[in-house]
């Protein structure tokens, strides 16, 4: 993982490592002993660069922050489109940025209420990407919508012969929902 805030080598492995855990065995699964055996350094080590499982747990939420930042920029710039970019991405369940999220996620069950702020940040911040964009806020409450849909559709996808979703099928739903394209 390459986190776009700046973090040295060995903290960034320990927050990799930490949201490895947290996205393949949740809260429960990223404890101290956890994170310290994945990245292969002593408690002592993490604790080093990290204080506290809730600093590290802080320095997740800011490196979501950041990443979904960066990724609206992205989307706003994107040759194929705002809409076309984020149903795009939505289908990559492996980018660095969908792993934070799905941290956040694993966090957020937990009714913590800073990492529900993250994920609503990051939500608003797409949702006003989309509405430039569309300039039709109900389209892209749609699309954001559509966008977690087609998430977790990703989830289910076959490794060979996919019939549900496709390129072909994404092409298809952009061109359902995005209404730029429909008025050109």
């Amino acid at each position: 993982m390459v986190f776009v805030l700046t973090i040295d080598g060995q903290a960034s492995r320990v927050l990799e490592a930490y949201t490895d855990l947290l996205v393949e065995r949740g809260v429960r699964g990223a404890t101290l002993e956890e994170v310290s055996r994945r990245c292969g350094l002593s408690k002592s080590g993490v604790l080093h660069h990290f204080r506290s499982m809730d600093k590290l747990r802080v320095a997740l939420f800011a490196e979501a922050r950041e990443q979904a930042r960066e990724d609206v920029q992205t989307m706003r710039t994107a040759p194929e489109g705002a809409v076309r970019y984020y149903l795009r991405s939505s289908l990559d369940r492996e980018s660095e940025l969908e792993r934070l999220i799905e941290a956040c996620t694993r966090i957020a069950q937990t009714g913590d209420e800073e990492a529900l702020t993250v994920l609503r940040d990051s939500r608003a911040g797409w949702f006003e990407g989309l509405s430039e964009a569309t300039g039709d806020p109900d389209a892209s409450a749609l699309i954001l919508m559509l966008g977690d849909g087609v998430n977790h559709n990703a989830l289910l996808r076959a490794p060979e012969g996919e019939t549900f979703l496709t390129d072909a099928s994404l092409d298809r739903l952009v061109n359902l929902v995005d209404p730029s394209r429909n008025s050109q």
